[in-house]
């Protein structure tokens, strides 16, 4: 019973903070071996962040800036061939090339570690 009030909390506190970033949980397959990872997005009360996946390394990339500054300006756009649409490109501390933003975690469809469609999410922080 406790453990269902505090998911009940944690739902209705992530709810409550709209300009918060969230901590995610991530549980993959790949083959038979399960990995479990975090990835963050959103940013604080104090800054605006932006989320990638630097396929080199095979690590999220995070791009902070201070909250009511202006945002980084993308260093390149490709045209996606798909959709029609240009898709800005950004340079992230850490990743050799540019990449683009995953804008949430209702955005990624694919594992980009295991390339699991299948994948499981939970919030398991918020910060402000």
């Amino acid at each position: 019973m406790f453990r269902y009030l505090l998911s009940f909390l944690l739902v209705v506190f992530l709810a409550s903070t709209a300009t918060a970033g969230t901590g995610y949980e991530i549980t993959s397959k790949d083959g038979e071996k399960t990995i479990t990872y975090r990835v963050n997005f959103g940013g604080g009360r104090a800054f605006e962040q932006h989320t990638a996946f630097d396929p080199a390394t095979k690590k999220f990339v995070y791009l902070t800036w201070p909250r009511g500054e202006a945002p980084p300006k993308p260093v390149y756009s490709i045209w996606d061939f798909q959709s029609g649409q240009l898709i800005d490109l950004y340079q992230f501390p850490g990743a050799k090339h540019p990449l683009p933003v995953i804008p949430s975690i209702e955005a990624m469809k694919v594992c980009p570690i295991t390339g699991d469609k299948n994948f499981q999410h939970k919030a398991v922080i918020a910060y402000d």
